[in-house]
């Protein structure tokens, strides 16, 4: 997760921080090789030992970030539709757990329209094609089949009103989706020039579908994009088992037990996605080469990851673990220069990066450790404490 871990944003925190998922679970280190000495590691302050089990959110509020979270496994990312859409945009990716967190993604009209309606949560992805084309693929979820259907038809009204001296943005139909409730318009940026963007919202059971596609082929070009995350995604989110609203509270934080066995979030995260676990396509929205990390994780085995203070993934064997840091390495490489390794960890790689920050990997069985601080020995010993808590 290279881009979110770098990435600088300044946004406002709608919530507490957050976690994730359904089903509490306890883990249990998994057998490996020769474990380092501990005594010879330098964790500075950061805990080692692994938190008592979570337990359950206890709070529909935080329930409802970690029902975000979840439905992130089940959100189609841009690069899925255009492979050549991998670039960080803006935020990223994000879970919406209030109507309200839509103005950081759309016009305030659209989240106003959304608010009337029983939202419940929603994850939203985004990627860009460099001075070509950008996708915002977000899913946003309603108490029922009505609720989402009233909210798609207002938001899809909120954007097609008249916008300044441009006036009404033209209704469009969205080939192969007669459903959808989309407007297009036009624009000129200084950087690329002319662009034509579609907005869409599409009402699919209790959710609502959300585009936002912008391209320099034009308005027919960015349809095309819509079209084709609908294609994806309508399928896709079917497969979601939804928590009922009357159970939000009840949500696990940690179903795999992974997440305690993770150096905590020190403060607050803006965009609800850390404090968490993510399968495999969940985990690809916050990659910095999510094409590149999708063919890396299925070599390696990688399904679970756990982001918190650090970030871990679980690979299905040492070799995978070992995979997984040797890439990540060179993808950062490109951009980055060598720094000094953990102390007394072999194998571990720590790079500064054009923007001053270090970044270091390094593994414990099965698992890799990825982390980012202002300074090396921040990270370095990060790095050693997550090392220590993962194999105690």
């Amino acid at each position: 997760m290279r881009n979110a871990i770098f990435a600088l944003v300044s946004v406002v925190a709608l919530l507490a921080t957050a976690c994730t998922s359904t089903v509490e679970g306890s883990a249990v280190r998994a057998a490996g090789g020769p474990v380092l000495d501990f005594d010879r590691l330098d964790p500075g302050r950061y805990p080692t030992a692994p938190r008592d089990p979570l337990g359950v959110a206890g709070d529909p509020m935080l329930g409802v970030v970690l029902e975000g979270q979840r439905l992130a496994n089940h959100v189609i990312g841009p690069w899925e539709v255009d492979e050549a859409l991998t670039e960080w945009f803006g935020l990223g990716a994000m879970v919406l757990p209030r109507a309200e967190a839509l103005a950081m993604i759309g016009p305030m009209n659209v989240a106003a329209a959304a608010a009337r309606h029983d939202f419940v949560t929603g994850f939203a992805t985004t990627r860009t094609e460099k001075n070509k084309q950008i996708l915002l693929n977000a899913v946003l979820r309603f108490g029922d089949d009505r609720a989402a259907q009233a909210a798609a038809d207002d938001m899809g009204d909120a954007v097609s009103q008249p916008q300044g001296a441009d006036g009404p943005s033209p209704k469009l139909e969205i080939p192969g989706h007669p459903e959808a409730r989309a407007s297009s318009h036009t624009g000129t940026d200084r950087n690329i020039g002319k662009f034509g963007a579609v907005r869409s919202f599409t009402a699919h059971g209790s959710y609502v579908l959300m585009q936002l596609a912008q391209a320099t082929a034009g308005i027919d070009a960015a349809a095309r994009l819509v079209t084709e995350s609908l294609d994806l995604q309508a399928p896709e989110i079917d497969k979601f088992r939804a928590t009922d609203p009357s159970e939000l509270a009840d949500i696990s934080i940690d179903p795999t037990g992974l997440l305690a066995r993770v150096l905590p979030l020190d403060g607050r995260d803006p965009t609800f996605t850390k404090g968490g676990t993510y399968e495999r396509r969940g985990a690809l929205h916050f990659q910095s080469d999510p094409v590149r990390s999708a063919k890396l994780f299925s070599n390696t085995g990688v399904d679970l990851v756990a982001m918190a203070g650090t970030t871990v993934y679980e690979a299905e064997d040492v070799a995978g673990a070992e995979g997984v840091v040797e890439e990540f390495a060179e993808e950062v490489s490109a951009t980055a220069k060598p720094a000094n390794p953990v102390p007394d960890m072999p194998g571990s790689r720590c790079l500064r990066t054009n923007e001053g920050s270090f970044y270091c990997l390094a593994t414990a069985d099965e698992y890799t450790i990825e982390t980012s601080a202002p300074t090396l020995l921040a990270a370095q010993q990060m790095t050693a404490a997550q090392y220590i808590m993962l194999m105690s």
